[in-house]
């Protein structure tokens, strides 16, 4: 057996050092640290297997693990293991996939446990702990099931190796492997779709919060009593969506999917475009789930209409940094609002563009796991900035503004491109074309669409649509447009005067029915009798004067 070395913190009544030091075996302390401080420094350093954080372990969240061993002078990195005599904590970081014991456990069973920890760790995939490997994960297991779902494939697609997680029980038993599945089109099926609640800050008087659905295996669901679910508040006043029986979702028609609506700066209607594509992809039926991610101005709440001012996007974040998080979880976080006739669910953005730090990357990655696993449809409103600046200022790993943009890039399976097709917008829609390819694969470059919003001949020129193609062939390199909405000031503003989206103020729009052809429904390729009647009536008209 290989030696393991050991840095721990101390934990006042309990010696756990000496025991360890007596057995002479291959596990040896190196470092006695004084505070969580010391204890990252060393774990940097690479001289240590195994940290062992005794006792103080309320600051041991996914941000902690994912800063330990980040920015050292060593590619090694060193597993966790934590002594906590509380046992609801003890449960918390079994959430998180920690080895957690008793500080009461006997020495040799305390170096077993440390030393399958040092042994996992090094069998552990070190490109799986970088960021946004979980959304390429999910995408390549969820390729890998398309084509095992194949006729001539007969087997079952094998669960992606990224969701086998490690949950550590007590004592002698210090460790049990169960397999969670996260991805795939299996994910959305097996768990019950989630219920949103309103959160206690927001409520009014007599509100109740819902309760979750029925647990995920292998994820910790708290209960909350089995108190009915109920639905945000909102300007239009909404009644509530009846759960399917059972509180069981339907099997989706086609596998889960999550899209990111991205664009430059200057306004070029990304929330406009995200808002209204995810209320057509809920009245098409499938289960769809609204993140605003946008740091800077968060606005996906006011275009709905609702009235809560706390921020579900942070409240997740905070969820799955202390414990990990469920689909059940992030469903207690969001809204609920009935928009155009059917359900929305929401994580409402930021109230505050100064509490970007609450959302890090660690967190974020969780946070979009999980949704990916129980909605058909997650859109993500996205920011418009996506430079990582932030680490050139710090010594040590820094938060960044911009990750919750680059997680929610990184873990799509769409990305849509909004920019505008004046002679402002389309310069700035080319550069941030070319700073989107830095963050995106020359292979996964399929999954970007740029979609051109706002076209109209008096900012673009005659055949509007024409003459943007022009200037992206000539000067936009690879990307070609998918999708180009038309300019409708009128529709927009009684859309966001009254809270309303324009399936509600304009369902009949040419606007409208461009963003439901974008999201594939059969709205966008129904012509309105109306328009057909306009045009027959002025027909008429014409032949009656000649």
């Amino acid at each position: 057996m290989r030696k393991v070395s050991v840095a721990t913190t101390i934990m006042p009544g309990f010696d756990h050092v000496s025991g360890l030091e007596r057995l002479r075996g291959p596990v040896t302390v190196i470092r006695r640290c004084e505070s969580l401080a010391e204890l990252i420094a060393m774990a940097r350093t690479g001289l240590a297997d195994v940290v062992l954080v005794a006792g103080d372990t309320d600051q041991l969240t996914l941000t902690f693990m994912e800063s330990l061993n980040a920015g050292g002078a060593s590619s090694r990195t060193a597993a966790v293991v934590a002594l906590s005599e509380v046992a609801a904590e003890r449960d918390r970081l079994s959430g998180l996939g920690v080895p957690v014991a008793s500080p009461g456990l006997d020495p040799e069973e305390l170096a077993t446990l440390l030393a399958d920890a040092a042994s996992q760790d090094q069998q552990r995939p070190r490109a799986m702990a970088e960021p946004g490997a979980r959304g390429r994960g999910r995408r390549a297991a969820q390729k890998g099931a398309d084509d095992l779902t194949r006729p001539e494939h007969v087997t079952t697609p094998a669960r992606p190796a990224e969701d086998q997680v490690l949950i550590p029980g007590s004592g002698a038993d210090h460790a049990q492997d169960l397999s969670v599945s996260a991805t795939g089109a299996d994910a959305g099926r097996d768990g019950a779709e989630p219920n949103g609640a309103e959160r206690e800050s927001a409520a009014p008087d007599g509100a109740d919060r819902g309760d979750a659905a029925p647990a995920v295996p292998g994820v910790l669901v708290p209960d909350h009593g089995g108190e009915p679910a109920t639905e945000a508040l909102s300007a239009r006043g909404g009644e509530p969506e009846p759960l399917a029986p059972g509180g069981l979702a339907t099997e989706p028609t086609a596998p889960p999917r999550v899209t990111a609506v991205w664009g430059p700066a200057g306004s070029p209607g990304r929330t406009t475009v995200a808002v209204n594509l995810a209320v057509e992809l809920a009245l098409s039926g499938r289960r769809t789930l609204l993140i605003d991610l946008d740091t800077y101005a968060a606005s996906a709440g006011i275009h709905l209409g609702l009235l809560d001012e706390s921020a579900g996007i942070a409240q997740a974040c905070r969820t799955a940094d202390q414990g990990g998080i469920s689909p059940e979880g992030i469903g207690l976080a969001a809204l609920r609002t009935r928009v155009a006739g059917t359900t929305l669910q929401v994580l409402t953005g930021l109230t505050r563009a100064d509490r970007w730090p609450e959302l890090r990357r660690a967190a974020l990655d969780d946070v979009l796991s999980a949704a990916a696993a129980g909605w058909d449809e997650v859109v993500l409103d996205c920011g418009f900035c996506l430079e990582e600046d932030e680490e050139l200022s710090f010594d040590i790993p820094a938060p960044q503004r911009n990750a919750a943009t680059l997680a929610g890039l990184a873990a799509a399976d769409r990305i849509l491109a909004v920019g505008t097709g004046d002679p402002v917008g389309l310069p700035r829609l080319i550069h941030g074309l070319d700073e989107l390819g830095l963050h995106v694969d020359t292979v996964e470059r399929s999954r970007v669409e740029v979609v051109v919003n706002q076209v109209r001949p008096e900012a673009s020129g005659v055949a509007p649509q024409s003459q943007i193609t022009g200037v992206l062939d000539r000067f936009g390199g690879s990307w070609t447009v998918g999708a180009f909405l038309p300019w409708d000031r009128r529709a927009l503003d009684r859309a966001l005067f009254g809270g309303q989206v324009l399936a509600e103020a304009a369902p009949k729009s040419a606007l409208r029915r461009s963003v439901a052809r974008l999201a594939g429904t059969a709205a966008g390729s129904v012509q309105t009798g109306s328009a057909t009647a306009t045009v027959g009536q002025r027909l008429r008209t014409v032949l009656r004067r000649n």
